[in-house]
């Protein structure tokens, strides 16, 4: 059973360059990691407000990032994924 767990990442850091061997008992986990650590050519989210250059790998991390460390910074608010409105049946 593909589902069943544990799912081992073996591929290398692009960060560390070391393996990652983490564990995921979700694949879907498990392929989020794949698309966001290994996936180098994907864009990264910033903080528009940290002098460091603090970049992201993931929007809900960035968004997360923000509302600790920028917690008096009203964010505008991203539309959630899905059929607009407009396109849906009713």
């Amino acid at each position: 059973d593909s589902q069943a767990g544990p799912h081992r990442c073996e591929r290398i850091n692009p960060i560390t360059w070391r393996p990652c061997n983490i564990v995921f008992s979700r694949p879907y986990d498990f392929t989020r990691h794949e698309d966001t650590i290994h996936d180098i050519n994907k864009p990264k989210a910033r903080c528009n407000i940290c002098t460091d250059e603090k970049t992201f790998r993931r929007q809900d991390a960035l968004i997360r990032h923000s509302r600790r460390c920028h917690p008096g910074v009203d964010f505008p608010r991203q539309p959630r994924r899905g059929t607009p409105k407009s396109r849906q049946l009713t």
